[in-house]
């Protein structure tokens, strides 16, 4: 009975097949990168367009060398291809994810915060009826340089039962020309003699353009006690 004899690798790998390896998966990632560049959309499939390199690349680099693992020169080819998707594919695709999101491409948000609270916001917080309690706003998640149109401000209480009483009303200092990471004032109160309930109060940060940032939190009013 006879072996069969493991086949012998086929050719000679070189740093020349590395090196070809890395420039297409590089020439690939540039052609993606300006290709992009006719989306006019700013946000929308950029995150694709950011990852795909990487993920095409990685992937398919270790398939190529596993499976051509007896020519040497087409695995060190594949190997050249996954230190593509390393560099400069991923590194500077997690660069641009990171630019969408200081753009506002992931969206703003709005943090409700005690007067004074130093940034660290509300989920949730409970008022006695008829009692006044001192807040701030303040807008984030966007970048000045990207967004440097003033924004406005619209606040909302609503509840579940939706009651035509008003029993929590908002009175911010300042609703229009509101700049980014400016706190703004806001007075919040119960009334007397409204219902006891969980409410909503939402506040929305607009700005031309369509732009917009919001965050919201929870108010339990309760019964006065006697």
């Amino acid at each position: 009975m006879t072996v069969p004899a493991l086949s012998e690798p086929q050719g000679r790998a070189t740093p020349v097949h590395f090196l070809l390896g890395y420039l297409t998966g590089a020439a690939l990632y540039v052609l993606v990168r300006l290709l992009s560049g006719l989306n006019p959309d700013p946000c929308r499939g950029q995150t694709l367009v950011a990852l795909i390199v990487p993920l095409l690349l990685g992937p398919g680099g270790l398939g190529l060398a596993a499976s051509q693992w007896n020519r040497p020169p087409r695995a060190i080819f594949g190997l050249g291809l996954v230190v593509a998707s390393l560099f400069p594919a991923l590194f500077f695709g997690t660069l641009q994810i990171g630019g969408l999101r200081a753009a506002g491409c992931a969206g703003g948000y709005v943090v409700v915060a005690p007067a004074g609270g130093q940034g660290r916001g509300l989920s949730e917080l409970t008022l006695k009826a008829g009692e006044r309690r001192q807040l701030q706003v303040r807008i984030g998640g966007f970048e000045v340089k990207s967004h440097p149109d003033r924004f406005s401000l619209r606040l909302e209480a609503t509840n579940p039962s939706q009651s035509k009483t008003a029993p929590v009303q908002v009175q911010p200092q300042r609703q229009e020309g509101l700049r980014l990471g400016q706190e703004v004032p806001l007075t919040l109160t119960a009334s007397p003699d409204g219902p006891t309930q969980q409410y909503t109060l939402t506040v929305t940060a607009m700005q031309e353009g369509g732009r917009t940032a919001a965050g919201s939190v929870t108010v339990n009013v309760e019964a006065a006690p006697r």
